[in-house]
C-alpha cells in the first residue's frame, strides 16, 4: 500500500471555526495535504470541508468519534468521550453506536480510510490520576507511594472490567458490517487514563474476537507516553507488536502527563516512538488548541527529518 501523507487533526483549530474552508486553509496554510476531522468539527464546518475536499485542495485520512458535534454542543475535550462504547447498560451502549455510525456515515462521504475510536471506560472515578501524578512528581515513579497507589488501581479495574470489555466487543461487532459496506477501518485507539479501555494488553483479545480487517489498532503515541510515565506501562512486548501492526497513530508531544503539544516541544524520543509504525499507516499529528503556530511550523523540518512525508 501507498504511504498516507502526514496529516493534522482539526483537533489543532476547529473549536469555535464555523467555516469548515476557513478550518483547512489554515491547515494548508501550514504545508499540510491531510487532516483528520475530530469531533470539534461543528455540522456547519462539515460542508466547507467536503467542499474543499471535492475541490481537491485537501484529502480527509481519518475522522474522529463522535463526529459532527451535535445540534447545540460546545466543543470540549469530551467529545470523544461524551459517549461510551464500552457501557454494560444496553440503552447507553446502543446510543453510542448510533452516534458513531453517523460518524461513519461522515467517513464515507469525506473519503477517509479510518475511524479513530474511543470505545469508552469503567466506571472508576479519576482521583487516582490526578495523586499518582503528584507522587511520581515529587517520589519518583519507582516510588513505594506510587507502587501502592496503582497496585490498588490495577485491583479496583481489574474487579470491574469484565463487563466493560464485553460491551466494548458488542459494539465493535454492531458496527463492523457497516465499516465493511463502507470500506473504513475502525481504529482501536490506546487511552490516556488507566481506568478506559482498552489497555495494550486488551487489545490482542478484542481484536482476535472480530478477526477483521476492518477493525484495528491505532496508536497514540503522547497516550503511550503518559502511560508509561505514570508507571502502568512500558515499551517492549505487547505494545510493540501493536505499534508494528497499528493502521493509523496520532503523532503529538509531552511534558510529564501534558500531551497533545507540537512534536519537539516536549520530552517523548520520537524517533524511537515512531520507529515501528508501519510505512503505510495514517499518520496524524493531534495537537492541543492552545498550540501555537509557530511550535508546529517549528516541528515540521523534525517531522520531515524523521521521514515523514507532506
Amino acid at each position: 500500500m501507498a504511504e498516507y501523507p502526514l496529516g493534522i487533526s482539526t483537533s489543532w483549530n476547529a473549536a469555535g471555526l464555523e467555516d469548515g474552508r476557513e478550518i483547512v486553509d489554515q491547515i494548508t496554510g501550514l504545508g499540510f495535504r491531510a487532516l483528520e476531522v475530530e469531533y470539534r468539527v461543528s455540522e456547519d464546518a462539515v460542508q466547507g470541508i467536503q467542499e474543499a475536499v471535492e475541490s481537491g485542495a485537501v484529502r480527509v485520512l481519518s475522522v474522529h468519534n463522535y463526529t459532527p458535534l451535535e445540534a447545540g454542543e460546545e466543543a470540549t475535550s469530551r467529545g470523544g468521550d461524551k459517549r461510551n462504547l464500552a457501557s454494560p447498560l444496553d440503552s447507553e451502549r446502543r446510543e453510542a453506536v448510533w452516534l458513531t455510525l453517523r460518524s461513519l456515515e461522515l467517513a464515507r462521504k469525506l473519503g477517509a480510510g479510518g475511524l479513530v475510536l474511543h470505545l469508552g471506560e469503567t466506571d472508576m472515578t479519576r482521583d487516582y490520576f490526578g495523586e499518582l501524578a503528584r507522587i511520581v512528581e515529587e517520589e519518583g515513579v519507582e516510588s513505594g507511594s506510587a507502587e501502592d497507589l496503582r497496585r490498588r488501581t490495577r485491583v479496583t479495574r481489574d474487579m470491574k472490567k469484565g463487563p466493560y470489555l464485553e460491551a466494548a466487543v458488542a459494539s465493535l461487532r454492531d458496527l463492523l458490517p457497516f465499516a465493511r459496506a463502507a470500506g473504513i477501518v475502525l481504529g482501536v485507539e490506546n487511552r490516556y487514563y488507566f481506568h478506559q479501555v482498552p489497555l495494550p494488553e486488551e487489545v490482542p483479545g478484542i481484536l482476535d474476537r472480530l478477526r477483521s480487517p476492518f477493525v484495528r489498532y491505532w496508536h497514540d503515541i503522547g497516550h503511550a507516553y503518559v502511560m508509561e510515565a505514570l508507571g502502568f506501562a512500558s515499551g517492549g512486548g505487547i505494545l510493540d507488536s501493536l505499534v508494528g501492526s497499528a493502521f493509523g497513530v496520532h503523532i503529538h508531544d509531552s511534558v510529564f502527563i501534558r500531551d497533545h503539544k507540537a512534536p519537539g516541544t516536549g520530552e517523548i524520543p520520537l524517533d524511537a516512538a515512531l520507529r515501528l509504525i508501519p510505512h503505510d499507516a495514517i499518520k496524524i499529528v493531534e495537537l492541543a488548541s492552545t498550540v501555537p503556530r509557530s511550535d508546529i511550523v517549528g516541528s515540521i523540518p523534525l517531522l520531515k527529518n524523521l521521514g515523514l512525508k507532506m
